[in-house]
């Protein structure tokens, strides 16, 4: 895996699944402490391999997922259909009014443990290996590539933490500012734990626990649903800066099969999408609809790379982020290179 000037890794790093096979022991996990098997791969609701799941859980996996990712779509057209439709405006009126319910509690546990989360999980076959059990009374960013198309595998991720023994822990996750002006987005995003991403909040809520954030966004939406992943990290230093004021470790965070699930496009619409902070494109999978292809997800978490805490009005800021900003580079290209192709 390399990066480029033009901030983006190569093609290889592609995720070839007929490459060599990992070693790590493969286990399986029901409500276990995760942390207490670093370095196994654990499968939080079993493995679907040995354990397939019934026809009308994939069936209802399926409907929930095309309904969850294209739920933009649908909000969309019912909003355009209200003028010439009663039953349209009725729904747009019912969709759109949910913005103005309260937005709490930021992770909700009981939504966590939901039926629909764990099914999705199975569907995916979504494991996670732990390279090295963490300190969970400290404070970090974790900082996860590849973005994709739709942070499918992030969220999941965030499902599995209250499963893993860290219910002392607080963690938050950041997304666009923009998710939290869709309903139902908005409230889902919530429960999860997500919180709208900026500076301000980024920097309030490491003083609260742990906060996880993908750094890619919007510009990796655009290079995903190739057979390689694609990442923006070069140019990619300001969550660096901020761990440097706050004094916070950085984890690094590979998420295997989260470029594959979606593409988005066109292309073309990359700058502006960059430049209003909002993602412009049709997100598409199977038959070209909103629905993820069925690729297993891995989520792979490195050890905490050593930041240094140093004020941003100090001489010594730039040279002390560029350090951090290549160490985590190296980091997260090694943590891909000892699990490509498990």
């Amino acid at each position: 895996m390399q990066s480029t000037s033009n901030a983006s890794m190569s093609s290889a790093a592609s995720c070839d699944a007929n490459e060599v096979q990992g070693s790590l022991n493969e286990e399986v996990a029901d409500s276990c402490d995760v942390f207490k098997h670093a370095h196994g791969r654990l499968y939080i609701d079993g493995d679907t391999k040995s354990a397939p799941m019934a026809v009308w859980e994939e069936a209802v996996a399926v409907v929930t997922l095309l309904t969850f990712i294209g739920w933009i779509y649908v909000i969309s057209i019912s909003l355009l259909l209200a003028p010439f439709s009663s039953f349209a405006a009725v729904a747009a009126l019912l969709a759109w009014g949910t913005l103005l319910l309260p937005c709490s509690p930021v992770m909700w546990k009981p939504f966590l443990s939901n039926a629909v989360m764990a099914l999705w999980r199975r569907y995916f076959n979504f494991s996670v290996i732990y390279e090295q059990k963490l300190d969970a009374a400290k404070h970090y960013l974790y900082a996860d590539f590849p973005h994709g198309a739709f942070p499918l595998s992030q969220m999941l991720g965030l499902t599995v933490r209250h499963k893993a023994g860290w219910d002392g822990e607080r963690f938050y996750g950041l997304a666009a500012d923009s998710a939290f002006r869709i309903p139902l987005w908005r409230h889902i995003y919530t429960w999860l734990g997500i919180v709208p991403a900026s500076v301000a909040n980024l920097k309030k809520h490491l003083k609260w626990g742990s906060v996880g954030m993908t750094p890619g966004g919007i510009a990796e939406m655009y290079l995903a649903g190739g057979d390689a992943d694609h990442i923006y990290i070069h140019s990619r230093k300001g969550f660096v800066s901020i761990a440097v004021e706050e004094g916070v470790d950085i984890v690094p965070v590979y998420h295997f099969g989260n470029s594959q699930l979606l593409s988005f496009g066109p292309r073309c619409l990359e700058n502006y999408s960059r430049k209003w902070r909002f993602s412009l494109g049709i997100v598409h999978g199977v038959l070209g609809l909103p629905l993820p292809r069925r690729i297993p997800l891995m989520m792979v978490v490195g050890p905490p790379v050593d930041v240094q805490k140093v004020p941003r009005g100090d001489p010594a800021f730039a040279a002390v982020v560029d350090d951090a900003h290549k160490r985590y580079m190296e980091a997260l290209k090694s943590l891909y290179d000892r699990h490509k192709g498990e």
